[in-house]
């Protein structure tokens, strides 16, 4: 048990459940709590509202996440329910790579008119 976190492109064709996830990750607490910030910031709901829903990233939060990751500066995540937040900062230089990639895939998806969905289940 623990955090699970997913995104996705999500088209008409694919309906309310999205596609299958381009990017998965585990137990990635930084990242989730970058997230959750943006989360709470847009909708104005509590961060837990986001365990099994979805968040549409636009083009300034992956720009925003990547200067993030590129700079080490991922937000610390204070603890969650089952985070993984006590190795926070392994995950972060282990997901450093893959975080990068997403950034990448996911700029290109949304250049393209694609909605590219962050969704987590915990």
């Amino acid at each position: 048990m623990g955090l699970d976190q997913y995104a996705y492109v999500k088209t008409p064709e694919s309906g309310e459940e999205g596609e299958s996830p381009k990017f998965v990750w585990r137990k990635h607490s930084k990242l989730q709590t970058f997230m959750e910030a943006l989360y709470t910031e847009r909708t104005g709901l509590s961060a837990s509202d986001l365990n099994c829903g979805e968040l549409r990233l636009e083009a300034a939060d992956i720009n925003t996440l990547e200067q993030a990751v590129k700079g080490s500066a991922l937000p610390r995540c204070e603890g969650g329910f089952f985070y993984g937040h006590q190795f926070q900062d392994e995950q972060a230089k282990e997901y450093r790579d893959y975080d990068l990639e997403f950034c990448a895939w996911a700029r290109a998806e949304i250049e393209h008119g694609s909605t590219v969905i962050y969704s987590c289940w915990w």
